[in-house]
């Protein structure tokens, strides 16, 4: 986790986390955490290490409650793609394709563009939802219906056929 890397908007994520009233609220990173950064979190931290073995990744994203991107530039992260396919609903912020990724409350939350309260209440939103298999359940059907190869491949076939025909 690099906390000088302002475009990861980790200030943001700090100060959400400070506006979650409950105690049980625990934060597990890929990456590592230096000691002296985990002491301006008001949540315990587990850090993960570097992780490439896929069924590791795979029962992380499982494990969790939620996957939180507080960045501040993004286009179609991996990240979130990954963590629906596993059922797991993600909070960021409304920049880039996150808005395009995460259907606002319906598998997940889209935050105001640097808006640490309205970090807090996406967080909130998903820790407190009534039906979180509905969400899982809703996270795993954007992912069937949008990015996986099949659904991908066709939508390239299609541009290209589009393009041949305009050449025409």
């Amino acid at each position: 986790m690099n906390v000088t890397d302002k475009r990861k908007g980790i200030d943001y994520l700090i100060e959400a986390l400070r506006k979650i009233e409950k105690q049980d609220v625990e934060l597990v990173v890929f990456g590592q955490v230096k000691d002296d950064i985990r002491g301006l979190f008001p949540v315990p931290i587990h850090s993960m290490g570097y992780l490439s073995d896929e069924s590791k990744i795979v029962a992380l994203y499982n494990a969790v409650d939620m996957f939180i991107t507080s960045s501040l530039e993004e286009n179609l992260p991996n990240t979130i793609m990954e963590s629906m396919a596993c059922g797991t609903p993600c909070v960021g912020f409304e920049i880039g394709g996150i808005p395009e990724m995460i259907d606002h409350k319906i598998n997940g939350y889209v935050a105001s563009y640097k808006d640490a309260s309205d970090l807090a209440n996406g967080i909130r939103w998903v820790l407190e939802h009534e039906d979180q298999q509905a969400l899982s359940d809703a996270c795993v059907k954007k992912v069937q219906e949008n990015y996986t190869e099949e659904v991908v491949a066709k939508q390239y076939m299609a541009l290209y056929k589009r393009l041949l025909h305009q050449k025409k």
